[in-house]
């Protein structure tokens, strides 16, 4: 009886072997990544699935005995022997892009991954070998996408540095031309605030200079930071209109302000002055001849809300949708660039 159930026990054991092997050789020969056995003495290949063979160009026969670094895929011999040398050692290896030169001469970016083990008591190594050309070449899509939007990025900063540098121009030549109307009339007594008021434009126009330097440098990034620190709006404004009342003096335009609270905001004082300078220069560009513009602000718990109206011909319904588009023209009838910025 025992005898009996001993040889029924090893058939059970064989059979689950058998079976076992089975489900091995499927998965193997099913496999979507190619494999290597590979003796874990010699290095010489034992076994090779069909995906291998077809991802590579070579029969099964042109694999067999042949150690892993003669094969004509692995062009680097010496890499291939320190590589098996180190799976010999540590029982693991990983490449994570690996080039391989199939048998018709192209080659192909793999994932390369050989960890050993036992199999029927003799230790061997399986080599997983996974084809990521097509991933690289998504990557290297994704990677050139990337550059494209970064270079748009940079030619869009260094177009609105560029449109920054007319306000300054503009300031700057309408306090000159008003100089000089004033020595001409006999009436000029006002040089220190003429000259003060140069300067601050030489200054700002350095700035923006500046600018384009760092934007053409490689050190530019699009994603720059902004430095935030506490400014009052009353003192902001008044700065801001001081400059544009030089450009609206050559249409007899009037700046005012109109319950500007003196109150303390958190921003970028540069950014801040920015749109400002942009908000006052199209109301003067657009405005009327002998026209008015006003500049209020309303305060509420959470946020300043400032109102710049003037009696130009305002904007139309159809553009109103695209007044945050960069350097969109809005109506080449007008004069001057007839674009917003921001």
């Amino acid at each position: 009886m025992y005898i009996k159930n001993t040889l029924k026990n090893r058939k059970d054991i064989q059979r689950r072997l058998e079976e076992s092997e089975v489900r091995y050789r499927r998965l193997f020969e099913s496999a979507h990544d190619g494999i290597l056995i590979l003796d874990s003495k010699t290095g010489q290949i034992t076994d090779v699935n069909p995906f291998l063979e077809k991802l590579l160009g070579y029969s099964k026969a042109e694999f067999l005995d042949k150690k892993l670094w003669e094969l004509g895929a692995f062009k680097n011999m010496k890499a291939a022997r320190d590589a098996f040398k180190l799976l010999q050692k540590d029982g693991y290896v990983r490449y994570e892009d690996l080039p391989l030169e199939t048998k018709d001469g192209h080659f192909i970016d793999v994932e390369f991954v050989s960890n050993s083990y036992l199999a029927g008591g003799t230790l061997v190594i399986q080599c997983n070998i996974r084809d990521i050309t097509e991933r690289k070449k998504v990557e290297a899509i994704k990677d050139a996408k990337k550059l494209l939007e970064e270079e748009r990025q940079r030619i869009e900063s260094i177009a609105n540095t560029a449109h920054e540098l007319r306000t300054p121009l503009a300031i700057i030549k309408g306090t000159v031309d008003l100089s000089l109307r004033e020595i001409r009339e006999g009436g000029f007594d006002e040089s220190k605030d003429v000259l003060r008021s140069i300067n601050h434009e030489v200054v700002r126009l350095s700035e923006i200079l500046s600018d384009i330097g760092l934007i053409t440098s490689k050190a530019w990034n699009a994603e720059r930071g902004i430095y935030y620190e506490e400014i009052r709006l009353r003192a902001l404004v008044k700065t801001v209109t001081r400059r544009c009342k030089v450009i609206a003096y050559k249409k007899n335009i009037h700046i005012s302000t109109k319950s500007m609270p003196d109150i303390v905001v958190w921003g970028d004082r540069r950014y801040l002055e920015k749109m400002f300078l942009n908000i006052l220069e199209n109301s003067i560009i657009y405005g009327v001849k002998n026209g008015h513009i006003e500049i209020s602000a309303t305060q509420s718990k959470v946020f300043v809300k400032i109102d710049v109206a003037d009696d130009g011909i305002g904007i139309s319904k159809d553009d109103l949708p695209h007044i945050f588009e960069r350097f969109y023209r809005a109506d080449k009838s007008h004069n001057g660039s007839g674009v917003f910025s921001h």
